[in-house]
């Protein structure tokens, strides 16, 4: 196995190997050296696709927003010429809507071949699901904090989504009050797509329908994952 970096998916619900390809396991399994966000998840991914390495035989380093990712790019240098380097998301697919495209962008910058193996995005997963256009599409990540900037946040993207499906998310124990907002403040005829709880078995819930058909905490959403998707 060659000597580059490896953006490895991890889980979006249940902790279950069959819900990783059989190829991207198989190259996980040659790596030892792991890039994380953090450790204690990435060793519980290991431990759930029966990685054959012991746990006290990998190495690992946490991306760390707040000394500039100097962490890494230490790591990256020393570990590299020798090995290949896996970086680990907390879920879903490093470097989309995640800081491992910090980690993809310094190995372009070194010359280092990236690989993206295969694997879930509840991003993606929503969009195909909520029968909004697939063709033009734009994530935001989160809303502002602020009211008056959430707000206009909010509308902007109501204009933009009549062109483009309009992606976004919420920190999962503000989701109940976050739907009572967008059903107060969106137009009736924009449609609202809301995944709940992706490759969970048994829980999963993905409706879209129009605002004026929504009701208030018509699905408990609090501290559940969810992808919201809006249409105009």
């Amino acid at each position: 196995m060659d000597n580059a970096l490896y953006l490895i998916p991890n889980f979006i619900g249940e902790f279950d190997q069959e819900y990783i390809p059989t190829r991207t396991i198989q190259k996980t399994y040659k790596i030892k050296h792991f890039i994380v966000e953090r450790e204690k998840t990435a060793r519980a991914f290991l431990k759930a696709i029966k990685h054959p390495t012991h746990q006290n035989d990998f190495v690992f380093v946490e991306l760390d927003k707040h000394n500039n990712y100097v962490g890494f790019k230490m790591f990256f240098n020393e570990f590299i010429g020798e090995n290949p380097i896996g970086v680990l998301s907390e879920a879903g697919l490093p470097a989309v809507a995640d800081p491992g495209s910090e980690v993809a962008k310094y190995a372009h910058t070194k010359g280092v071949r990236v690989v993206p193996l295969a694997g879930s995005s509840s991003i993606f997963l929503a969009l195909m699901a909520s029968g909004m256009d697939g063709q033009s599409f734009k994530f935001n990540g989160y809303l502002p904090l602020d009211t008056r900037d959430r707000m206009l946040a909010l509308k902007d993207m109501e204009i933009q989504s009549r062109r483009a499906s309009q992606i976004f998310m919420e920190t999962p124990y503000r989701n109940n009050q976050f739907l009572d907002f967008l059903i107060k403040n969106l137009q009736n005829d924009t449609k609202l797509c809301i995944a709940v709880d992706i490759e969970k078995e048994g829980k999963e819930t993905i409706i879209s329908k129009p605002i004026s058909e929504w009701k208030p905490r018509e699905i408990e959403l609090h501290k559940k994952p969810c992808i919201f998707i809006i249409k105009g």
